[in-house]
C-alpha cells in the first residue's frame, strides 16, 4: 500500500485521538475506498507543534542537503507513479491518464524547487545615498500552511510544499477530505 488512511505527524502515522473517521468514495459507483481518520484541532496542533520543533534542523540544512531531500521525494513519486495514478482515478473520478499526467506534473514541481534550493540568493541594491548598503538575505520565515482542492491533489501540494520546503521552512498540510489519499 503506498498510502496510511491517517495523518503523518512527526514521523509517524496517526489516528484522531476521538477514533473517528470519515469515508472517501468512488465517484464513478459511490463505494467507499477507505476510511480515513477524521484528524481536529488536537491533531492539527501537534502538528503545527511538530513543524516547529522540526523547523531549527530543517532550516539549518544546507541548499544542496535540501536540494538532496527533494530530489529524493521526487524519485518515489516517480516509481510509485502507476499507484498513485490509480488512487487518484478511484477517489476522484479523473480518467487514468489524466491522473497519470498529473502524478507526472506534480513531480516536476519537486523537481523544479530541488535546483531553486540551490539558488536562493541574496542581492545587493543600489542604495539612494552614498553611506548606505542595502543587502538582502533570504531566509526561512518557520511553519507553512498548505490547504489543497480536491481537482488536482497530488499538484497541488507539491506546488505549494516543494518551495516552502526548498527555502527552509516545514509545513503542514490540510488536503481537501473529497481527495484526501
Amino acid at each position: 500500500m503506498i498510502y496510511e488512511p491517517k495523518g503523518w505527524i512527526n514521523g509517524d502515522w496517526v489516528s484522531a485521538v476521538n477514533k473517528k473517521t470519515f469515508p472517501v468514495l468512488n465517484p464513478a459507483n459511490s463505494e467507499v475506498i477507505e476510511y480515513v481518520s477524521d484528524l481536529g484541532s488536537y491533531e492539527c496542533l501537534s502538528a503545527i507543534t511538530s513543524a516547529h520543533k522540526a523547523f531549527p534542523r530543517w532550516s539549518a540544512l544546507t541548499a544542496g542537503e535540501r536540494s538532496d531531500a527533494l530530489n529524493s521525494w521526487f524519485e518515489i513519486i516517480n516509481s510509485n507513479s502507476k499507484p498513485l495514478s490509480e488512487l487518484m482515478t478511484s477517489e476522484m473520478g479523473k480518467p487514468i491518464n489524466e491522473s497519470l499526467g498529473e502524478v507526472k506534473y506534480g513531480a516536476s514541481f519537486i523537481q523544479w524547487f530541488a535546483e531553486e534550493a540551490k539558488r536562493i540568493y541574496g542581492e545587493i541594491i543600489p542604495p539612494k545615498q552614498k553611506n548606505q548598503r542595502l543587502l538582502v538575505s533570504r531566509r526561512p520565515v518557520g511553519v507553512v500552511g498548505a490547504i489543497t482542492p480536491w481537482n488536482f491533489p497530488l499538484a497541488m501540494i507539491t506546488r505549494k510544499v516543494a518551495p516552502a520546503l526548498a527555502a527552509g521552512c516545514t509545513v503542514v498540510i490540510k488536503p481537501s477530505e473529497d481527495a484526501p489519499l
